[in-house]
């Protein structure tokens, strides 16, 4: 299992425009950055991250995404839960909404990897 893409988001759907072509991905508001009214403020934004399996025996994995301070490298949340691609060669996604604080403008980033194959990608998020 491997990470292809980690956005910050306002919307994903799914369609297909013939029952048996492929799925499509119609993502809304992708974003790194958000402008703050004023702090303290806890921001719940969406986290679409993207996997793929290309083999049987990559369908599994865990998805474990931390929620990293740049300022100070302090950890200020955390997501783990296991996934199944089925069936090999699919595409999956994952949708992570933590609670974020902000006592002033900075950086928070993403930090998300699949531990069994290593796959990792960082995604920040930054208030101003």
């Amino acid at each position: 299992m491997e990470i292809v893409a980690g956005l910050f988001i306002d919307d994903v759907k799914f369609r297909k425009d013939d029952p048996a072509g492929p799925t499509k991905i119609d993502i809304t508001g992708a974003y790194f950055s958000t402008q703050v009214a004023e702090y303290p403020v806890t921001l719940t934004p969406h986290l679409l991250v993207l996997l793929r399996a290309e083999t049987e025996d990559g369908r599994s994995g865990t998805v474990d995404v931390r929620f990293v301070r740049r300022a100070d490298g302090e950890e200020v949340g955390r997501h783990r839960q296991p996934q199944m691609i089925s069936p090999p060669g699919s595409f999956f996604y994952q949708l992570v909404r933590p609670e974020l604080s902000f006592d002033e403008p900075g950086t928070i980033d993403a930090v998300c990897e699949i531990p069994e194959t290593g796959s990792k990608l960082v995604v920040p998020l930054t208030a101003q």
